[in-house]
């Protein structure tokens, strides 16, 4: 394969990311970023580029077009006949999916299963297999000089030489990927192994290559995810290379959502959007949130830590005087960043491993937080505590109404919980934390009250719950310009409409969900589609 030039093929980016008004600039701390070549208004679209490639996608879902069984768009069901492992909705899907890489899957796995038919592979490695054996399959990185690929599309076609970027420069800036292998250190040679026993990885790739694949994939790849209310429903992992330049804020300026694209393809496949949630100027940086940004920020950390290498030093997270991040979490054997869950510990751990997965257990802890920055207001530590307590109880309740219970007695604990704002100061930390680690607790329990309160059909409550929700959801997010936000107001609209019968108030809702979902999620996402439909059938 021919050497990757870096500098021609950020000249070659830059140019082609121009229509969209965005540049990129390297920085010396935060590496590559997408800056804006203009002013933006909120709900500008700043990018729109298609994935490198499609895997199998998770969960029973077509494999060309990733749509769910149930959902309505959905006609047929047509099983690959070779392998029995995935199923197509119409031949367009099966024709795309055949090209993009299930033709040399589906062999592998003819073979595969043929000698072992009950290896528990089939129950989630091969999803895995296929994300990797399409992003590696492809080993030669040609120059895209004289291809215009994308030039009569809404969007950004990312070529092989797009995804070849990311390791190059890690060549060039010395990042140690062999240091970094997140998930455990093994993870990469357990990926590489598998791999090559089930056939799908060329013999010419090299184990570094493939364990440089692996990297790249944990740190840059993204989940294609739909919001249809509650959680967001995952649908597969994909690469998106030019996506991959808008780097990590817990107060980012874009949101990411996806749309699924029929016809200006020649096969279907799913677009990565990125619009700004407030306005920008020209020359600032933009940005997205990796994780959940209205978690406490050792969550936040912890997580960005494990999974890509960082301890955040943006504007909500910890920092001295200097801009550089304090209070960082303490580095462990195993990713750990949630409390209310068993630590993990193996037998294997050494005493000094052991000691170091408690540090960042104890560090993770809303009670070990409470305990030590609330040291002169004993109640106030033991109510955060009781009120932790309570919300896990509350999360492996079997009944509803001992579900609700619990969760509302949490809520009302930490809704009359007042919080020294000087508290920080224990903790040697220059500002408080942003939000505070009550603020993603009050959330938990405030959700769970307010859908169990809707479950037993007490929709006053529901709809007072639900409100207070809104209220802190954006406290903790610090905007209220979020696709969780756009879901719940469409929750309470149903709540205000079908149970009690408040068309003005719904009404009011279901406006707010169009009016963010249309940023946050995209004129054609589910969340608009049942505001608009709402808002047609209360007129």
């Amino acid at each position: 394969a021919p050497k990757h030039d870096t500098e021609a093929h950020l000249e070659r980016t830059r140019a082609r990311l121009a229509r969209f008004g965005v540049d990129v600039r390297d920085d010396k701390k935060r590496g590559r970023c997408l800056v804006a070549a203009k002013d933006f208004k909120r709900g500008d679209l700043v990018l729109a580029n298609a994935p490198y490639g499609l895997p199998v996608p998770m969960g029973d879902r077509c494999a060309g077009c990733f749509l769910n069984k149930d959902d309505d768009r959905v006609r047929d069901k047509m099983g690959c006949k070779a392998c029995d492992m995935v199923w197509f909705c119409s031949q367009r899907c099966m024709d795309g999916a055949m090209d993009g890489g299930h033709a040399v899957e589906c062999a592998a796995m003819r073979r595969y299963f043929a000698d072992d038919p009950d290896d528990a592979i089939r129950e989630n490695g091969f999803v895995q297999f296929s994300a990797l054996h399409r992003n590696c399959g492809k080993t030669a990185h040609p120059e895209d000089t004289d291809e215009p690929l994308d030039d009569h599309l809404p969007y950004l076609t990312p070529t092989a030489a797009d995804k070849a970027d990311t390791i190059a420069r890690w060549a060039l800036d010395g990042f140690p990927w062999r240091e970094y292998v997140p998930y455990g250190g093994d993870f990469a040679a357990t990926a590489t192994q598998g791999a090559r026993a089930f056939g799908l990885v060329p013999k010419t790739a090299t184990d570094e290559t493939i364990k440089k694949e692996v990297v790249r994939s944990r740190m840059n790849d993204f989940f294609i995810q739909q919001w249809r209310g509650g959680d967001p429903e995952l649908m597969a992992g994909a690469t998106y290379p030019l996506g991959a330049l808008l780097n990590h804020s817990c107060a980012p300026s874009c949101v990411c959502s996806y749309r699924l694209e029929v016809d200006a393809t020649r096969y279907p496949t799913w677009i990565q959007e990125f619009r700004c949630v407030t306005d920008v100027c020209k020359g600032t940086e933009l940005t997205h949130a990796y994780v959940d940004a209205s978690d406490w920020s050792n969550h936040r950390r912890a997580e960005l830590l494990d999974r890509y290498g960082f301890v955040c030093d943006c504007p909500r997270c910890p920092t001295n005087e200097a801009g550089e991040p304090t209070n960082p979490p303490p580095t462990c054997p195993l990713p750990y960043s949630k409390s209310g869950v068993a630590p993990p510990l193996t037998p294997e751990m050494t005493r000094k491993d052991r000691d170091a997965q408690m540090a960042r257990v104890v560090w993770c802890q809303e009670a070990c937080w409470a305990q030590v920055a609330l040291e002169h207001d004993k109640r106030a530590h033991v109510t955060v505590k009781i009120a932790g307590d309570l919300i896990a109880a509350a999360e492996s309740a079997e009944e509803v109404s001992v579900e609700r219970a619990k969760a509302e007695k949490a809520a009302d604990l930490l809704r009359k919980l007042k919080v020294d704002p000087t508290s920080h100061e224990n903790l040697q930390m220059t500002e408080p934390f942003h939000p505070c680690p009550t603020v993603p607790m009050r959330i938990r329990a405030l959700q769970m009250a307010s859908n169990m309160a809707m479950i037993e059909q007490d929709f006053e409550s529901s709809l007072r719950l639900g409100e207070e929700l809104v209220d802190v959801m954006e406290a903790g997010y610090g905007t209220r310009w979020h696709a969780r936000i756009a879901n719940e107001l469409v929750r309470l609209g149903g709540v205000a409409a079908d149970g009690l019968k408040n068309d003005e108030s719904a009404a009011e809702k279901f406006r707010e969900a169009l009016e963010i979902g249309k940023v946050t999620c995209g004129i054609d996402s589910w969340v608009c589609e049942r505001a608009k439909h709402a808002l047609a059938v209360l007129s």
